[in-house]
């Protein structure tokens, strides 16, 4: 394995061992650190490891080359990259069932790209990528190419936001160009934050880069300086609401975040405030993660992503409705209700195949005449996300409206897993050679499973059987 290939793949076991939330995080602290010319010779080989990630991609090394290697500034999507970086803090990856002003949904901007490269701007990107190709163009003066090209398409943009305003004919091309009227109503966003970059930009500096939950629901620091902004830019307050929701260590706060700003606790009269997006914003936190529990349970084999995702969702509906009472504010208890009907299905799906995928998972693989045997890892990695649900439902099933399910599948999960532990450990002196190869591994399977769901020191005290009947089949062999 060359030294390219060792690092991508250790970049990758770090990175799938964290949360999707905090890759997230790690990809807007990487791209602000590029956007301000900092970093290192890494930087891009970790964006790019991470954003394969969030996609639920394999990361690969890149292929080796022969030729000397092209000039940083044109790696491809590189000056894309730059075009877009002030919008970081409002990008998200889901798609939420219905637009959030103040955040964009990122697979938008490459069909954003597209249009202004192919109809707007041409000449104007196309003498950007070579300016920026020169080995004369160091950090600083590419950012500052960007950001005038970056002018540019802001002025353009504008006037062609107005014109999509004044005219449905031409508001109905602008959709059809960009794929629909939810991109188009992206690209408004991208317009206006694009227009607010000058005040926008410091504003974000002032920002603590982690809010905790004390500076949101106590402390002055961050009130004054959102107060002040949205007296200063009233048509921006779900802008300011995003900003505080990228940085905030507990989401749910920005409810009780909303009353301080609007002087009330009550629901309606926040509704008819200034401040109403701040609530909006936390409610499409929600929304985004049922969606995202959703994509990583179709399509994301990590047996961690799903329960995590599971787990930042009730961790935010819990804290939201133990501070606010959305009484009286049907918009707002709609959205909430459909996030726990739809999140409530999911999870009882993933309860009630939790026994099944456990009895898979420690199924003994069956050994060939030559001797060969495989480990059934996909049905392991079911059994792991299933039983990271289970446990992690313990304490937010009246959250995720599965109070039923999960206690009958408590219940069933516990004997099956206790039961065929203790036939595998039994049986293991039966067998050898190969035959007690596979069923080792079948048991090592039942230690992790018995970590995921009892803990280290019940596993403890699996694993410590396990060695006294690996042993004793030894000494008989």
């Amino acid at each position: 394995m060359t030294d390219q290939a060792l690092l991508t793949a250790k970049i990758q076991t770090y990175l799938k061992a964290l949360s999707p939330r905090a890759v997230e995080t790690l990809v807007r602290g990487l791209e602000r650190a590029r956007q301000s010319g900092k970093g290192d010779e890494h930087l891009d080989l970790i964006l790019a490891a991470s954003a394969a990630i969030l996609r639920g991609e394999d990361i690969k090394a890149p292929e080796p080359r022969d030729e000397t290697p092209l000039p940083a500034m044109t790696r491809k999507g590189h000056l894309e990259r730059l075009f877009f970086a002030p919008l970081d803090t409002f990008l998200i990856n889901e798609l939420l069932p219905s637009k959030q002003e103040g955040r964009v949904y990122r697979p938008h901007l490459t069909d954003v790209w597209q249009w202004l490269e192919r109809d707007l701007l041409p000449q104007e990107i196309s003498q950007a990528r070579q300016d920026l190709a020169s080995n004369k163009v160091g950090a600083e003066k590419a950012h500052q190419r960007v950001a005038m090209l970056r002018k540019t398409a802001t002025d353009i943009l504008a006037d062609t936001m107005e014109k999509a305003a004044q005219s449905d004919r031409e508001r109905r091309r602008l959709t059809m160009v960009l794929g629909g009227e939810r991109a188009l109503a992206d690209l408004k966003d991208i317009a206006k934050l694009f227009q607010a970059e000058p005040w926008l930009t410091p504003f974000l500096k002032r920002m603590p880069d982690s809010i905790t939950e004390r500076r949101l629901k106590q402390d002055t620091d961050v009130l004054s300086l959102v107060e002040t902004y949205a007296q200063q830019h009233p048509d921006y307050v779900p802008v300011l609401a995003a900003a505080v929701l990228d940085r905030a260590d507990a989401p749910w706060s920005l409810g009780t975040f909303a009353t301080r700003l609007a002087g009330t606790q009550k629901p309606r009269e926040i509704r008819r405030s200034r401040f109403a997006p701040f609530v909006d914003m936390v409610i499409s936190e929600a929304e985004r993660l049922n969606v995202l529990a959703r994509d990583q349970q179709k399509h994301n084999p990590d047996p961690v992503a799903f329960s995590e995702a599971v787990s930042s969702y009730a961790n935010l509906m819990r804290g939201l409705e133990f501070d606010m009472d959305f009484t009286g504010c049907d918009e707002w208890r709609g959205r909430l209700s459909e996030t726990r009907r739809d999140m409530s299905r999911i999870v009882t799906g993933e309860l009630q195949s939790a026994s099944g995928a456990v009895r898979r998972a420690l199924a003994v693989p069956k050994v060939d005449r030559e001797g060969h045997w495989h480990s059934d890892t996909h049905a392991l990695d079911e059994a792991v996300r299933a039983l990271r649900v289970l446990a992690m439902a313990r304490g937010t099933a009246e959250t995720l409206a599965v109070n039923e399910v999960s206690k009958r599948t408590r219940q069933t999960v516990e004997q099956t897993l206790e039961i065929i532990t203790r036939s595998l450990l039994a049986d293991l002196r039966k067998h050898k050679g190969p035959a007690r190869d596979a069923h080792l591994s079948a048991v090592d399977a039942a230690i992790l499973l018995s970590e995921v769901y009892f803990g280290v020191d019940y596993a403890g005290q699996i694993r410590r059987m396990r060695q006294a009947a690996a042993a004793g089949a030894a000494s008989a062999a």
